[in-house]
């Protein structure tokens, strides 16, 4: 009876002592920057460092790096993070997923960089102490400072080890801690794997910036994919649009040969254009002085079209 007893009570003492506690969840498995880009964001650009160095060899790193920095800032006036300077010298792969103004420049941005990287020891000048969340996972905050933070500005920076680095603006941080729960979304864009450029659009963007209607069958399609591809004697840029159905792909064939023959003149006729089914593409090629051109003409920054030969 005693030991019966005894059973009964230890019995009891199990079942009303604290229960056993849960392992941690999962930390999250990144291994591609490409990750980190979450799936609100309406423009995602790829580029590819070591083919854009060897194409534009009049370009030193640093000045590219720059180039690619302030093309990807909101804030023109606002000085370049050297953080994000020296991560772009030694990324071999770039991906900038952002939210565009009207004139298609980024408002809201994550700039994820895959390369290899100096391990950050300490905590990067204006950043809090990191935050570990586990599988080489890190991320350090922005501290308040005398200016405020720009809507581009990096709020966030991450790091994977020492082959990852994402800088990622306020409004997206509630996004990249999604895309890192594994809840980034089916809808989230992806610029092609290919060329030493390469992005991803919705096409409503554009149709804010086309009259007319080219503009109104942009904003009926789907998805829009362009690569470029570099090389030492020119580029080569496709295009390709999915359409809701094949009628509207005819139709917006039509509309961008017109546009394209307004736009560049006798170069139109090297444009090749085909539809098959809700698919468009288009493929042109240009030599490398109608590309350093074209380069210069971006540089410059022109006030009106008829400034740049295209």
């Amino acid at each position: 009876m005693a030991w019966r007893a005894l059973f009964l009570g230890l019995c009891a003492l199990t079942a009303c002592g604290p229960r056993p506690v849960p392992p941690p969840p999962s930390a999250p498995r990144v291994t591609t920057a490409a990750q980190l880009i979450p799936a609100d964001l309406d423009v995602v650009v790829r580029l590819d460092m070591a083919h854009m160095k060897a194409a534009l060899g009049e370009l030193t790193p640093e000045l590219l790096s720059r180039e690619v920095l302030a093309r990807t800032s909101g804030d023109s006036s606002e000085e370049p993070d050297e953080l994000i300077v020296t991560s772009l010298l030694d990324a071999e792969l770039v991906y900038l997923g952002y939210r565009p103004s009207p004139e298609l420049l980024p408002l809201d941005r994550v700039l994820a960089l895959q390369g290899s990287f100096e391990p950050l020891v300490r905590a990067p000048s204006g950043f809090s102490a990191p935050i570990d969340l586990g599988a080489d996972l890190r991320y350090w905050d922005k501290q308040p400072g005398k200016q405020p933070l720009s809507r581009s500005g990096a709020a966030r920076l991450y790091t994977v080890g020492e082959r990852v680095r994402a800088f990622v603006s306020e409004a997206e941080l509630d996004s990249v801690e999604r895309a890192l729960d594994g809840r980034a979304g089916p809808w989230r864009l992806e610029a092609p794997e290919e060329g030493s450029l390469s992005l991803a659009v919705r096409p409503r963007r554009l149709a804010r910036l086309v009259r007319g209607s080219l503009g109104e069958l942009l904003g009926e399609a789907k998805t829009l994919d362009v690569v470029l591809e570099l090389a030492s004697d020119g580029a080569k840029l496709k295009l390709s649009l999915i359409t809701a159905e094949p009628e509207q792909a005819a139709r917006l064939a039509s509309a961008a040969q017109l546009a394209l023959s307004r736009a560049l003149g006798e170069r139109a006729k090297r444009v090749e254009l085909d539809v098959v089914g809700e698919r468009l593409s288009l493929s042109l090629r240009a030599s490398r002085a109608e590309l350093g051109a074209l380069f210069a003409c971006v540089k410059s920054k022109p006030t009106s079209a008829t400034e740049c030969a295209w």
